[in-house]
């Protein structure tokens, strides 16, 4: 089971204001969100809210990289739900637990919409092109 405690303590230090700190939370965020960087976990969708978060506040170090893992879950999360759509019937129940975290990570997406619109238009033209992005996969999807 996961340790609660030690995802909020990442994300906490995440919003820190020393580099090297910020930057070692992230590196062990992205490993237990988004393993690999193909592929979300059980603690993805509770950690997207708070990284968007951490987006929306501009005060992270971090908060470009933070960006970038946020898009990557998008696509990790999009890949992995082709993949399932197309497995064969011997495969499929490779999927079945998983679906849980996909369907809890596409539910954070959405809930996310009305903020990712805010991020539109950001002083950063990243962060606006990639909110913007993001928002319109979730408004249609």
């Amino acid at each position: 089971m996961p340790d609660s405690r030690e995802l909020h303590d990442l994300l906490r230090t995440v919003r820190s204001g020393d580099v090297e700190s910020a930057t070692d939370a992230l590196f062990h965020l992205k490993n237990r969100i988004c393993p690999q960087g193909v592929a979300v976990s059980g603690e993805t969708a509770t950690a997207l809210p708070a990284l968007i978060d951490v987006i929306v506040s501009g005060r992270s170090i971090v908060r470009g990289e933070v960006l970038r893992l946020v898009a990557r879950i998008s696509r990790a999360s999009h890949a992995w739900r082709n993949s399932a759509r197309h497995a064969r019937p011997e495969y499929a129940g490779n999927y079945v637990g998983r679906i849980e975290w996909e369907v809890a990570v596409d539910r954070a997406f959405r809930d996310a919409v009305p903020v990712l619109v805010r991020l539109e238009s950001d002083a950063e033209p990243e962060v606006a092109s990639i909110a913007h992005d993001l928002a319109e996969r979730y408004r249609r999807d």
